[in-house]
């Protein structure tokens, strides 16, 4: 067994803040697990700010050194090869490669001292998906997978959507298949783009599908005679298969064709821009909860190379067309936009040949962005030391994102759920684990 340990420059967190790790399962992504919801919403504690949220997952861990907490003064060991820059924010510095997010700097806000014990991919990506360490014989749900479960359908799209595909501990854990993302299971930038789930057999027409679903209906007097719950669950999954699939609009929300070219191509003519504006409409459609899967973050060889010619650049386009987009409709105070990965980059460069100027894991401390909700854009949340290395200032722990998020969607963060005879709660934030505390320097959430 694995035990976990990290220090902050406040105080060594010993090992009894953690629990111990064991083995995590992986999940598969399948339309019908999803749609087997009944969709019930469970009433909110508190009114919520938020009605969406959509996250920006770049798989594999940004190196938070050259995004989001640049070190000019760092010794070259440390600083690579990119430049801050300032934003509209004054004294608000980013990466030089990120200069139309720079113009939206006050619609958004970083934390700069995000930490966790884990620099492994598998166990830190449950950690920032889910908020939760995961325990032996229990994984935790996603984020996303709980706002399915509290919100409910609000209307023929599934609540929880993942673009273009979910990442495994995006999940709903030991919720069970009914609460997974809808994965759209194609690439949004893709000439002819459509949702595979969506489409209908050769040669099958809405009528006769019609038809289907009515000789499906008769057989309801047999359900009625079998006490099955079983049989229940499918006659949801049939009934929200088929308002999905002939809802014009479930179409109408994912046909990127019906916008603008100026507006695609503000996004990006690429799969992470496209993925971008295919969340600002669903979120639009009234989807409560986004996941968006951007892969290529584990830097470990060419990290500067990569960023600057691939990363970096996609990045900057489809974020800051989000943001201003998403201002302009409307839609950003109700919808928290979270973009992070599992982890950051070692603040050391390695130059060894094998590696040729790479950045491995690290978890002691790295960045996110956070935006709208009833969030105030424009502020830097803690301080890194001088070398990016150790928390010099006010930690953030990964629960009490979660806690934020949950407050900010009116979802009581530390509601508990039954399984297996067991009462388990959302989150261990407000229980003794360390914690920095809610992000309260950008919202009362009282």
């Amino acid at each position: 067994m694995l035990r976990i340990e990290m220090e902050s420059t406040r105080r060594r967190i010993g090992r009894r803040d953690f629990v111990q790790i064991g083995a995590l399962s992986t999940f598969g992504v399948t339309m019908a697990d999803l749609l087997r919801s009944r969709a019930q919403a469970a009433p909110s504690a508190k009114e919520p700010r938020a009605k969406a949220c959509i996250v920006l997952w770049m798989s594999g861990g940004p190196s938070h050194m050259d995004t989001f907490d640049l070190k000019p003064n760092a010794p070259s060991t440390h600083r690579g090869t990119f430049r801050p820059i300032p934003t509209k924010v004054p004294g608000m510095q980013i990466c030089e490669h990120l200069p139309k997010l720079a113009q939206q700097a006050d619609k958004f806000s970083i934390l700069r001292t995000l930490t966790h014990p884990s620099p492994s991919h598998d166990i830190a990506s449950h950690i920032m998906l889910t908020g939760n360490v995961p325990a032996r014989g229990t994984v935790s749900p996603s984020y996303g997978s709980v706002v399915f479960r509290e919100f409910g359908y609000q209307g023929a799209l599934p609540p929880y959507i993942a673009v273009p595909s979910g990442h495994r501990y995006a999940q709903a854990g030991f919720m069970g298949g009914t609460y997974k993302p809808f994965a759209i299971g194609a690439d949004p930038n893709a000439k002819n783009f459509q949702v595979r789930s969506l489409r209908m057999p050769p040669g099958m027409t809405v009528d006769r599908l019609q038809n289907r679903r009515k000789w499906l209906e008769q057989l309801d007097v047999l359900k009625k005679r079998i006490d099955n719950e079983e049989l229940e669950v499918l006659d949801g999954f049939y009934q929200r298969s088929y308002e999905m699939i002939v809802s014009p609009d479930s179409a109408k929300a994912f046909d990127l064709a019906a916008e603008d070219d100026k507006v695609r191509d503000r996004y990006g003519r690429n799969t992470f821009g496209q993925s971008c504006l295919l969340a600002r409409r669903l979120v639009e459609a009234g989807v409560s909860f986004v996941h968006v899967e951007r892969g290529g973050w584990d830097t470990h060889a060419r990290n500067f190379e990569t960023l600057q010619n691939a990363r970096l650049p996609e990045l900057d386009q489809g974020f800051s067309a989000l943001l201003e987009d998403l201002h302009q409709r409307g839609l950003l105070e109700t919808t928290v936009v979270l973009w992070m990965g599992e982890f950051g980059r070692t603040p050391t460069i390695d130059y060894a040949p094998r590696w040729q100027g790479g950045r491995h894991h690290y978890s002691k401390v790295f960045s996110a962005v956070i935006a709208g909700g009833g969030l105030a854009g424009g502020h830097v949340v803690g301080e890194s030391s001088e070398k990016a290395e150790e928390v010099k200032d006010r930690p953030v722990l990964p629960w009490d994102v979660g806690a934020t998020l949950f407050t900010l969607l009116g979802i009581p963060y530390d509601k508990t759920y039954v399984e297996r005879d067991r009462n388990i709660r959302l989150l261990p934030y407000g229980t003794s684990v360390v914690s920095g505390g809610m992000l309260t320097e950008l919202a009362d959430l009282s």
